[in-house]
């Protein structure tokens, strides 16, 4: 390996690397005389650009890893992507990010053994250059790249993944990624062979298990082995940037509360070009916190922004199509899932020691044929049509027809039928008043049932909790609905859980083992009842066997019959009432090069590493 020196004081400087006889590139940058290396600076030179039109940072020459992961991406060095952020994350640490905002960003400072392509949508090599199974499927070796650094210049060692994982075990850790951890019960036994080699065994063969390892972050034991708090407790918003360290493309730079985070480019990263120079080619990201999705719309039609996704209207997405300049993709149906659902804590809160949900309300909403005539009454096919101007799909169950390995296409659940839906509450001792005998559904105890919705403050959210609202009232419920900061939403949905009925979208993982933290009885995003001691119902307990079980059948037949009975259980006992899938809309900048937006998360963002700018 040879590092090529930069000409010129003040040139762009970026690291050039020539890999001598790899397997994995069959031509490579030969710099052999001045005049080879004054043209390739004189390209730089010409070819350094930014969207506002400011020089290229200065970047350091710094040894690359001797087993760079070569790919096969060219593109242009410099420049400032600036990206919309419905809201200020809740976190830097992805180990902690209940939310997309927090995964967007924290996902960027981050490597994995394994990492998941959202484009192609198939696990390849990460930090891992190679990784074999033992016959029995019970052991993984794994062997590291050497020579990769964390973005502060330390060295990344087995003692790093062995160091992630304890910390992810610890008892008192709430972690989002603890319990798809879990293969039979059991957490991962992670073993050190050498400085470069790790063996993980399991304690049932775990179809899973590379999928797995893809969503595991590897965290800097030199930083992190004095916090004596739980993992998930690293890294919030107030912690400098200096004493954070990842593996990903970029690193924190700056945090402006309320305002920006800004993301610049990882000096250390051990990924590589097909000429054999760092990447990424991004000199930094600036997320910008814009709630109001107008205002995130006129400023990217006034260029200052370069892309619109996560939460890009329809209706804005077909007035930017064909628009002077602007590019756009509909990517198509995504695991996306907008879902409506019913407060089904039991318990006391411990600040207050007041129950969480109202006890009458908590009456109806324990009781399956209300939650079934709930989902009955929902017209989701108006929905699709009016707000999502088309660009969505109905939604039957939690897994997408998009992800044809593990959707349940013969299970359909509670759909749109106001007959059925006053059938169902008929039976359950509900019953109506009014001059029209219609007008007010009122419970057994002859109670009004007047439940209030809350969502996030943005135009589609509300919109859908409208039609909802509409659907209900026909139905003689009187429904309200409450509108706030998204933050303020995850709070009240997953600490304070002083709510009735919510509606929001999350995206699905398309491995069902990457589910468990939503669809275990245990788990920090069992969004209806959260972090149960023991299962709440015999349902959610025979769920709890049946994730464990699925995660343990290699046969992929078996295994989907027991993912299978697990959507029918949800499918009956609806705490999640789907309803729809929207597709992902992206617009972006003519300037932005090499960007391949995916239908999975990060979308627009996805493979960010190899996105560049032009003047």
């Amino acid at each position: 390996m040879r590092i090529a020196k930069r000409v010129g004081e003040g040139l762009y400087t970026r690291d050039l690397v020539q890999l001598e006889n790899s397997p994995m590139i069959n031509k490579v940058l030969v710099l052999s005389s001045l005049f080879s290396l004054l043209a390739f600076g004189l390209i730089l030179l010409t070819s350094r650009c930014s969207s506002d039109g400011e020089q290229s940072l200065k970047r350091p020459l710094l040894p690359f890893p001797e087993e760079a992961k070569v790919l096969d991406v060219a593109g242009h060095f410099g420049g400032q992507l600036r990206y919309a952020l419905a809201g200020e994350p809740e976190t830097f640490n992805y180990v902690a990010a209940i939310e997309a905002r927090s995964r967007t960003v924290a996902g960027l400072t981050t490597a994995s053994l394994l990492e998941f392509s959202p484009v192609d949508q198939r696990v390849v090599d990460g930090l891992a250059k190679s990784w074999e199974f033992s016959p029995d499927g019970k052991e993984l070796r794994i062997q590291l790249r050497q020579g990769i650094r964390f973005s502060d210049g330390e060295p990344l060692t087995a003692d790093d993944v062995l160091f992630t994982f304890e910390r992810l075990y610890d008892e008192a850790s709430s972690n989002v990624l603890k319990d798809a951890l879990m293969v039979g019960g059991e957490p991962l036994q992670v073993e050190k062979v050498s400085d470069f080699e790790v063996v993980i065994r399991f304690s049932a063969p775990h179809a899973g298990a590379e999928y797995l390892l893809s969503n595991v972050p590897i965290l800097p034991e030199h930083l992190l082995k004095d916090h004596v708090a739980p993992i998930e407790q690293a890294w919030t918003l107030d912690t400098p940037p200096e004493a954070m360290a990842g593996l990903g493309p970029f690193v924190i730079a700056e945090h402006f509360p309320g305002r920006r985070t800004v993301l610049r480019y990882n000096p250390h990263y051990w990924k590589v070009d097909s000429e054999g120079r760092r990447l990424p080619y991004l000199d930094e990201i600036v997320f910008e916190f814009i709630e109001d999705l107008n205002t995130q719309l006129l400023r990217f039609k006034a260029n200052e922004l370069d892309i619109l996704d996560q939460l890009l209207r329809p209706d804005d997405f077909q007035m930017l199509v064909g628009g002077v300049g602007i590019l756009t993709e509909d990517v198509g149906a995504s695991a996306n899932l907008m879902f409506f659902w019913c407060n089904l804590n039991q318990g006391l809160n411990p600040e207050t020691n007041e129950l969480f949900v109202d006890p009458k309300k908590s009456e109806w909403f324990q009781n399956r044929e209300f939650r079934q005539a709930l989902s009955c009454s929902i017209n989701r096919a108006d929905i699709v049509r009016n707000v999502f101007a088309g660009f969505a799909s109905v939604a039957t169950t939690l897994i997408p027809p998009s992800n044809r390995n593990w959707h349940a296409a013969d299970v359909d659940g509670f759909q749109f039928d106001p007959a059925r839906a006053r059938q169902l509450l008929s039976s359950a001792g509900f019953s109506w008043k009014g001059a029209r005998g219609l007008d007010t559904l009122v419970d057994p105890a002859g109670r009004a049932v007047a439940p209030e919705i809350l969502t996030r403050t943005d135009d589609v959210a509300g919109r859908t909790a409208a039609m909802i609202q509409q659907d209900l009232e026909a139905l003689g419920i009187a429904v309200s609905i409450r509108q706030e900061e998204m933050r303020a939403v995850i709070g009240r949905i997953m600490r304070a859980r002083d709510y009735d009925t919510a509606l929001m979208n999350m995206d699905f993982p398309i491995e069902p083992s990457d589910i468990m933290n939503v669809l275990s009885s245990g788990g920090s995003l069992h969004i209806w009842n959260p972090l149960q001691v023991k299962p709440a119902s015999d349902w959610e307990a025979r769920i709890d066997e049946l994730m464990l079980l699925q995660g343990t059948l290699l046969d992929r037949d078996r295994r989907f019959e027991a993912f299978h009975e697990v959507q029918e259980i949800l499918a009956l006992e609806v705490p999640l009432i789907p309803i729809v899938n929207r597709n992902i809309l992206v617009a972006w900048q003519p300037h932005i090069k090499n960007l391949r937006p995916a239908s999975v998360f990060p979308y627009g963002l996805s493979e960010i590493w190899g996105v560049y700018l032009v003047p």
